[in-house]
C-alpha cells in the first residue's frame, strides 16, 4: 500500500513537471538558434513514459494482488511473476536513461570529448548488463550471488554520478570568472547550484539503497520500486527550473546563460565568446 501511495504521488509530480517543461519549451520555438527538439525533449519523453510504465505495473500487481490473489504476501514474494520481471527492466531502463542524460551533459561541457566519457559509459553499460542478468537470475531462482551484483549496480550507479558531476561542476567553476568578466556581472553559480542539488538528491537516494540493501531492510524494496520515478523526478525538476528561468523576461540578462539542452541542467548556450564552455544550440 505504502508503494502505491508514494509512487503514484511521485509520479503525478514528475508528469506535471514534465509536462510544465514540454509546454514551456515548445511555447518559445520561435526563439532563434534554439531547436525544440532536443535531448531535454528527449530525456523528458523517455523518463516519463519508463516511469509511467513503472507506475502503472506498480498499480496493477496492488489490485490484482488484493482482488485476485489468495495469498497476497505470496504474490508479492514471487520473483518469478512476469510483472515483477517487467517492473525491475523498467527500473533498470529509467537508470540507464539518468545515466545517459549525466554523461551527454558532460560530453557537451567539456567541448564533445570523447576521452572524458569512456568511463561512464562503459560504467553505464556495464550496468545495464548486470541489471538484466541480475533480473534473470532472481527470475529463474539460479544459484548466483546475485546480492554481489546488486552491490556492484548500486555502487557503479553512485560512483558515475559523482564523477560525471564533479567534472562539470570543476570545469563550469574553471571558467566561472571569465564568464562573469565577459559578460559584465553575470554568474553562472545558479548554474552549480542546480548541479548540485540534483547530484546530491540522487547520491542520497543511493546511498540510503545501498545501506538498506546492506542491511537486508524491508526498506530496500519500498526505495528499488521508487527508484524508477524518482531519477526521473531528479533530471525533469531541474529542466522545470531552467525552462522556467529562461521564459523570464530578466533571465538572459540576470544570467548571460541560455540552457537549452539536457543535463541536470545544461548543455549552454553561453552569450560570450570567451567562456571555454562550448556554444551549444542542439
Amino acid at each position: 500500500m505504502a508503494v502505491v501511495v508514494l509512487e503514484s504521488a511521485l509520479y503525478a509530480l514528475l508528469l506535471f513537471s514534465a509536462s510544465t517543461t514540454l509546454y514551456l519549451r515548445f511555447s518559445r520555438h520561435e526563439v532563434p538558434n534554439l531547436m525544440v527538439w532536443n535531448p531535454v525533449v528527449l530525456f523528458t519523453i523517455l523518463i516519463s513514459a519508463t516511469s509511467g510504465a513503472h507506475w502503472i505495473l506498480t498499480t496493477v500487481r496492488f489490485f490484482y494482488a488484493f482482488l485476485c490473489s489468495a495469498d497476497i504476501e505470496r504474490f508479492y514474494l514471487d520473483n518469478s511473476q512476469e510483472t515483477q520481471t517487467a517492473m525491475s527492466l523498467l527500473c533498470i531502463t529509467s537508470v540507464f536513461i539518468g545515466d545517459a542524460a549525466i554523461i551527454h551533459r558532460l560530453w557537451l561541457i567539456w567541448n564533445r570529448s570523447l576521452a572524458v566519457i569512456i568511463l561512464p559509459v562503459v560504467s553505464s553499460f556495464g550496468l545495464l548488463i548486470i541489471g538484466c542478468a541480475r533480473t534473470y537470475l532472481i527470475r529463474r531462482h539460479l544459484p548466483m550471488p546475485v546480492g554481489h551484483w546488486a552491490e556492484a549496480g548500486w555502487t557503479m550507479t553512485l560512483v558515475n554520478n559523482l564523477y560525471c558531476t564533479g567534472l562539470i561542476v570543476w570545469k563550469i567553476w574553471k571558467t566561472k570568472h571569465t564568464v562573469e568578466n565577459s559578460l559584465g556581472g553575470g554568474t553562472l553559480v545558479p548554474v552549480l547550484l542546480v548541479l548540485l542539488e540534483s547530484a546530491a538528491v540522487w547520491t542520497i537516494w543511493v546511498l540510503l539503497f545501498g545501506v538498506t540493501s546492506e542491511l537486508g531492510s524491508p526498506l530496500q524494496i519500498i526505495m528499488g520500486d521508487l527508484s524508477a520515478v524518482m531519477v526521473g523526478i531528479v533530471n525533469v525538476i531541474i529542466y522545470l527550473r531552467v525552462e522556467l528561468q529562461c521564459a523570464r523576461p530578466d533571465g538572459l540578462d540576470r544570467t548571460g546563460v541560455v540552457m537549452t539542452s539536457s543535463i541536470s541542467i545544461g548543455p549552454y548556450y553561453m552569450n560570450t565568446v570567451s567562456t571555454q564552455i562550448p556554444h551549444v544550440t542542439a
